[in-house]
């Protein structure tokens, strides 16, 4: 992981760019994680932003989170059905936004105002990152303990 935070990285690709919040939290994660993901991957992700192209679907950045949860938990050759780790930080980060923002809907979040903020999505993909980091990194230190009692 980078000296930067994930927050950092995502407000370098979103904000003052012609990036959606999908495409954004897309190029943050795949460079903060060292993913890797491929340029189909990131064209797969590109449709995403401002509620799916339409306004009337669920937060791009929201959504490309939960797929980078999925892609950091799930196990090859594991069902859907058996990520439970995956499904808890997808429920947290759900919890999370629904509590903060009362919605996950596009338009509505659109629609917000949020003091320090010219753009209400500039606040909330980056408090969606700071969530997405601190979920994933008790992911990582759960793993990390995991494979030490692995090897000892």
């Amino acid at each position: 992981m980078g000296e930067m935070k994930l927050y950092e990285l995502v407000n370098q690709y979103h904000i003052g760019t012609e990036l959606t919040c999908a495409e954004a939290m897309f190029m943050a994660c795949n460079e903060y994680y060292h993913l890797n993901l491929s340029e189909e991957t990131r064209k797969m992700f590109s449709v995403m932003g401002i509620g799916m192209q339409t306004e009337h679907s669920c937060c791009g950045a929201f959504t490309v989170a939960v797929g980078i949860i999925g892609l950091m938990t799930a196990k090859e050759g594991q069902t859907d059905v058996d990520n439970m780790e995956g499904y808890q930080m997808i429920s947290e980060l759900t919890d999370f936004m629904l509590g903060f923002y009362g919605t996950l809907h596009c338009m509505e979040l659109q629609r917000l105002e949020i003091t320090g903020f010219e753009n209400p999505c500039h606040a909330i993909v980056e408090a969606l990152a700071k969530k997405l980091e601190e979920l994933l990194e008790g992911c990582s230190m759960m793993l990390s303990a995991n494979e030490e009692q692995l090897y000892s």
